[in-house]
């Protein structure tokens, strides 16, 4: 087996991992896990929160764990096989340098992949892969770290869109636009306020100009991670699509 296969397994592996979690998050949103009841409160806003029915299973922080895990590790493959194609012999320090800052970055560099080319260590360099760099590097890190040290990484409930359905003067059909949260509200806790309606949109609501709400949620990162809060599918992807992405260039120093 060729030495840029070796890699791409490990991303395939990531990916793999990552359409398993998709249909289970789309499971699990599937069952309606919550409901949203509204109520007015004293001001005469109209006051909407959730009730959790179901919270995110522990399944999908394991396929998390093992998505994130399988994409640093091909990073670590890439590292060795371009030492290994260098002339040079792999030890402890090798692995694909990812650090806090440039600075940290470039002392790890030497470390890391001692033996490799310098074209290929340039490659490397050239992806800034730190903390104010390419951040998607760090992130990816970060969260295989603690993956690691924390076992599960936890995921939970978050609050994803309002969907306003506007009416229109002359019985022309209502638009429906989805607002972003301002506050993602995550993570969702029974009683967690959502949504407010102040009482002037109310009454304009009354002549036409405002009309129905919905809500759609969806599953986000827990706490304590450098992603807390994101919503975990298109986090995901973006950090081992466009890493994969990222370094495809590098494979020319391994054929």
């Amino acid at each position: 087996m060729d030495r840029a296969t070796q890699v791409k397994l490990k991303f395939d592996r990531s990916r793999y991992h990552i359409s398993s979690l998709s249909s289970e998050i789309g499971s699990y949103l599937a069952r309606e896990p919550f409901a949203v009841h509204d109520a007015e409160d004293a001001q005469g806003d109209l006051v909407y929160r959730v009730t959790v029915r179901e919270h995110p299973p522990i399944e999908l922080s394991l396929l998390l764990g093992d998505a994130i895990h399988n994409a640093r590790a091909a990073l670590d493959y890439l590292a060795r096989q371009l030492v290994e194609a260098g002339g040079g012999a792999p030890n402890r320090d090798t692995a694909f340098p990812v650090a806090a800052s440039a600075t940290a970055f470039a002392d790890l560099c030497k470390k890391a992949l001692k033996g490799a080319l310098p074209a290929a260590i340039t490659g490397v360099e050239s992806l800034h892969p730190y903390l104010g760099g390419d951040d998607r590097f760090w992130k990816l890190h970060k969260l295989d770290i603690a993956d690691k040290h924390h076992l599960l990484l936890t995921v939970g409930a978050a609050h994803a869109s309002v969907n306003v359905s506007f009416g229109l003067p002359g019985g022309e059909e209502a638009i429906v636009l989805p607002l972003l949260p301002v506050n993602r509200a995550y993570p969702l806790q029974d009683g967690t306020e959502i949504f407010r309606v102040m009482k002037a949109a109310r009454e304009s609501a009354t002549q036409g100009v405002g009309g129905a709400h919905s809500f759609s949620f969806d599953v986000a990162f827990g706490d304590g991670v450098v992603v807390s809060g994101e919503p975990v599918m298109p986090t995901i992807n973006n950090l081992v699509g466009g890493i994969e992405g990222a370094v495809a260039p590098l494979y020319q120093f391994i054929q």
